[in-house]
């Protein structure tokens, strides 16, 4: 089963000429996201979850790992609102969210994203968010989220 909830049109958010460019411990996790599935590493010898990929274990030093579905909604840990465009591509995106996002049940595993359908004023910690997928971006599906209930549908219009 994947945790696919929608799809969003590439250019919905981000632009589609800033795809991401893993390097070698982060290709699980983007192979896995080309299946649109958002998976996590999990020390086979502790249990501990851990994001971004890394090949030992902080805890216990394993080099044992496996890979766990993320659950489909995630709550925002923290969050900045972006003003100043860091790439010409972005020029035209500002203001956007950049948010770390929690996910119940995986210790302390945070992802870096973006809600894509939360102004900035409405952006908030603790906003409870579900997975939808960005793409391709490059050959890459990108998790996004959106807000629980959103009425956004997989090409950014209200339903």
């Amino acid at each position: 089963m994947t945790n696919t909830t929608s799809a969003v049109e590439a250019d919905l958010y981000m632009p589609s000429d800033l795809p991401p460019q893993p390097g070698m411990d982060e290709r699980g996790f983007w192979a896995f996201c080309a299946q649109k599935q958002l998976k996590f590493q999990r020390c086979g010898a502790c249990g501990r979850h851990r994001h971004p990929p890394v090949p030992l274990c902080p805890v216990c030093q394993s080099d044992h790992l496996e890979w766990t579905e993320a659950p489909a909604r995630a709550t925002v840990y923290t969050y900045t609102i972006v003003h100043h465009a860091p790439h010409p591509s972005l020029l035209q995106r500002v203001p956007y969210n950049v948010a770390v996002l929690s996910f119940a049940g995986l210790d302390d595993v945070r992802l870096i994203s973006n809600v894509v359908d939360v102004s900035a004023i409405d952006m908030a910690i603790g906003l409870e968010v579900e997975l939808v997928w960005q793409g391709p971006v490059a050959g890459y599906w990108l998790p996004r989220f959106r807000r629980v209930g959103s009425t956004v549908s997989s090409t950014g219009s209200a339903s």
